[in-house]
């Protein structure tokens, strides 16, 4: 009986995506402490991006639910049997986010604005008529929200931070390739990145960044133990198990969106 239970609060916190939402405010945190581990104490900020990153989600899986005459996966009957409470949730999300933004620099606000335009570009135009581009329209939007936000209140940023930002840009790629991968093997049908290339050109993506980390790790950051070598060790090591879960699919397909999302988790080393 605890058991079921202790599952089922698992599976919700999974489909509402809140764990994803934890894995952000993780990255984000991590991106902020650059270059040498500074402490954090912008807890507006870090409350503005998950509540904003929940509402996207949340945002995302209802407008699939409209446009689209069936329901496409478990996450999106979650969103389709519970829509009633979420939009109260979306709604008080985005309350919240534009209460916080009255007392935020006007340069965050600015670039809040913009990355608000392109999310908006995605959810009602990329996202229903070419569900093929989301896994790289995501990608782009929440790298600019997770290392954007600390660059943009940084007064200079390093090229290591720069690098840095590349490799987690790649993670987030293999994340939704790596997705995209699984779920065109769930479902054939599927309107995915993977269906419109194909498994073999998915798995070579997720490979070659990859091999672009290891390399940049290798490169920049193997000759000294400070806080930006040590996270772009940790980025290295996610874009690698990242691989090997895709190259042993069929050992992971039942749970292959906790391991994957956790892998996000593991900035919280270096803290």
């Amino acid at each position: 009986m605890i058991q079921n239970k202790v599952k089922t609060f698992f599976q919700y916190i999974s489909y509402s995506s809140l764990n994803v939402v934890a894995a952000t405010i993780v990255c984000f945190v991590a991106f902020y402490k650059l270059p040498n581990n500074q402490p954090f104490n912008d807890f507006l900020s870090l409350a503005q991006l998950g509540l904003t990153c929940w509402a996207i989600y949340i945002l995302d899986r209802l407008r699939d639910n409209i446009s689209t005459s069936e329901i496409i996966t478990d996450r999106h009957k979650f969103h389709f049997d519970h829509q009633f409470i979420l939009q109260i949730l979306l709604i008080s999300s985005v309350a919240i986010t534009a209460i916080i933004a009255l007392f935020q620099p006007f340069i965050l606000n600015v670039y809040g604005i913009i990355l608000l335009v392109v999310v908006g570009f995605y959810v009602y135009f990329i996202s229903p008529k070419y569900p093929f581009l989301k896994e790289l329209f995501m990608p782009i939007i929440y790298t600019s929200a997770v290392g954007g936000v600390p660059f943009v209140l940084n007064s200079s940023i390093s090229f290591s931070s720069w690098i840095l930002a590349l490799m987690f840009f790649g993670i987030v790629i293999q994340n939704a390739f790596s997705f995209s991968y699984f779920e065109s093997e769930e479902d054939q049908n599927s309107e995915n990145i993977c269906r419109k290339i194909g498994q073999k050109n998915t798995r070579r993506v997720i490979n070659y960044v990859t091999s672009l980390n290891i390399f940049l790790v290798i490169f920049f950051f193997g000759n000294q133990l400070l806080y930006t070598n040590l996270l772009a060790f940790i980025f290295a090591a996610i874009s690698i198990l990242t691989s090997l879960v895709v190259a042993n699919s069929s050992k992971f397909r039942n749970n292959y969106r906790w391991i994957i999302d956790s892998l996000l988790f593991l900035p919280l080393i270096v803290f």
